[in-house]
């Protein structure tokens, strides 16, 4: 899938399950913290879990078992949230000094949450594709794909942002009930 889908599908769920699970924190809040770590944690997968092969159509990207795992995605999207973690741990211990009163560590479980969840969502979208995710079988890394869309294909790309927009919506509207 094309990366601004995996930026609206992930920041979509995780959206909402900050949403379900952390409703005292505002909307507007979860919706800056899922859109960044949707940005960065997908960015840092593909463009680290991408290289660059020379065929005869050109150079084109092949993924590799290094981030395109379900294990190894969850631990490279722990890794896109781990600077804003120490941030906060140096915050709550006065490491780092702050005029203003602001609780950070609320948002400590919310963002290892969506470091767990970033990772996964951008799997769940490549195993739709051609090239799909790599699975270990028998010692060694063979790829999975369950619908062999390409990559760019409109109407995947499209269902998928439509399912991450619906669950930004249905983020939104169990939010504002929360408020009542």
């Amino acid at each position: 899938m094309k990366l601004n889908t995996h930026y609206v599908f992930s920041a979509g769920l995780i959206s909402l399950v900050l949403t379900l699970f952390f409703g005292k924190i505002p909307f507007f809040d979860i919706l800056i913290m899922s859109f960044f770590i949707s940005f960065i944690g997908n960015n840092l997968i593909d463009r680290i879990g991408h290289e660059w092969v020379m065929t005869k159509y050109g150079e084109i990207p092949k993924r590799t078992p290094l981030t395109h795992t379900i294990p190894r995605s969850i631990i490279w999207g722990l890794l896109t949230v781990m600077p804003f973690i120490v941030l906060i741990l140096l915050f709550h211990y006065d490491y780092i000094k702050i005029p203003m009163q602001f609780n950070y560590m609320q948002f400590l479980l919310p963002l290892i949450i969506s470091g767990i969840i970033v990772g996964p969502s951008h799997m769940l979208l490549d195993i739709f594709t051609e090239a799909g995710i790599y699975v270990k079988k028998n010692g060694k890394w063979e790829r999975v794909a369950l619908a062999h869309l390409r990559f760019n294909d409109p109407l995947g790309n499209g269902f998928a942002m439509a399912i991450g927009l619906l669950m930004l919506f249905i983020a939104l509207n169990l939010a504002h009930l929360s408020l009542f």
